[in-house]
């Protein structure tokens, strides 16, 4: 899969084996890169961002939305 691939929070959870408010918890705190399109909507994550959070890295600089 390509840096452009995106998933939900319920698709990354199934990916990263994990519970998906784990990975809301990592969004909040800006341990994991992910971003909303606007206000109140659901999370994006970059399948490159969520390896680099599995393989315990910290995130870079945020990414706009694609």
């Amino acid at each position: 899969m390509t840096e452009t691939t995106v998933l939900s929070v319920a698709a990354a959870s199934r990916y990263a084996a994990c519970h998906p408010k784990t990975l809301l918890r990592a969004l909040q705190r800006q341990e994991l890169r992910g971003y909303q399109r606007g206000l109140n909507c659901k999370w994006r994550i970059y399948q490159s961002d969520l390896d680099a959070y599995i393989r315990g890295e910290k995130p870079g600089k945020t990414r706009k939305a694609a």
